[in-house]
């Protein structure tokens, strides 16, 4: 992976407080088949409890609500209080009352542990600086109950050795521009890094395409012994 931008959490927020509504028409559609089928392995099952962390626009809350069953209380957090209202907005306008949402960090995520059957997070880490990642699948570890599922999906490539124009894009241009018109992403790989977090089971697929991602799936172990 390459180095990434290192950027001050309010600089992130107000970033994607700007762009939410831009970001809800332009990128988060053509993310959207990679979303349905990081979603199929996910195979999520009606009544768990899933959190999302990083909603984005709700487009995924929404898919996720409707595969656990209006029954279910989904839960969600971003970040961004643009794309917490458009996620707000989008629930309730599709039926959808069983749900919380809060404002937060993924390095101190506000719920409780060995809560979530499921975690799920679409293109979060490809924002981190790779120092920041195991803190972070740390705390999605804590998150899940034991055996709980986590889902992964990342902007990325092949493999490490394959160089995208993106990254050299990535590397080119100011910081600030890189934030509002890449969202600070570029490819990573989280396959080794999730592996080395305790996680089990750990599976990567990768998609090509127009926005050529991985999908990463892994369970929390159910004992620690």
């Amino acid at each position: 992976m390459i180095k990434a931008h290192e950027y001050q959490p309010q600089t992130i927020k107000q970033a994607y407080n700007r762009r939410g509504w831009i970001y809800s028409k332009t990128v988060a559609p053509m993310e959207w088949e990679y979303h349905l089928e990081a979603l199929e392995q996910a195979n999520l099952q009606p009544g768990e409890k899933v959190l999302e962390v990083a909603v984005g626009p709700g487009l995924t809350a929404v898919e996720i609500a409707r595969r656990v069953g209006k029954e279910a209380v989904f839960s969600g957090m971003d970040i961004s209080t643009s794309m917490l209202a458009l996620t707000e907005q989008r629930l309730r306008s599709s039926g959808f009352s069983q749900f919380v949402l809060k404002e937060g960090s993924a390095t101190q995520i506000p719920y409780s542990s060995n809560t979530f059957d499921v975690l799920y997070n679409g293109y979060m880490l490809d924002l981190i600086p790779e120092e920041e990642m195991p803190g972070i699948l740390a705390e999605f570890k804590r998150l899940l109950k034991p055996g709980g599922r986590m889902i992964l999906l990342n902007m990325s490539k092949a493999d490490q050795e394959t160089v995208l124009f993106r990254e050299r894009l990535y590397q080119f241009l100011p910081p600030k521009l890189v934030l509002y018109l890449m969202g600070g992403c570029r490819p990573v790989l989280m396959e080794d890094l999730t592996l080395r977090a305790g996680f089990h089971q750990v599976r990567r697929t990768y998609l090509g395409g127009k926005a050529p991602s991985e999908i990463v799936t892994a369970m929390n172990p159910a004992s620690e012994n």
